[in-house]
């Protein structure tokens, strides 16, 4: 009866972890790909030939990027 008890309440212990660590990994995920450009990225497209302006449209485009469809 008691090791029932106690398997029970490592089983619930095991599911709120589980379900914990997939709410966190959803909240990360929903953020991917929604930071700006980073000055390293902006020098290797600069020195790929990329202008001012198409480096601010690449930016408005990852801004834009909706991964929840």
């Amino acid at each position: 009866m008691i090791s029932s008890l106690i398997g029970s309440v490592i089983m619930s212990g095991v599911t709120l972890a589980l379900l914990l660590a997939i709410e966190i990994t959803d909240k990360a995920l929903t953020k991917v790909g929604k930071y700006p450009l980073t000055n390293q990225e902006r020098q290797i497209l600069i020195d790929a030939g990329f202008n001012f302006q198409d480096i601010e449209n690449i930016n408005q485009e990852i801004k834009s990027l909706n991964f929840n469809d």
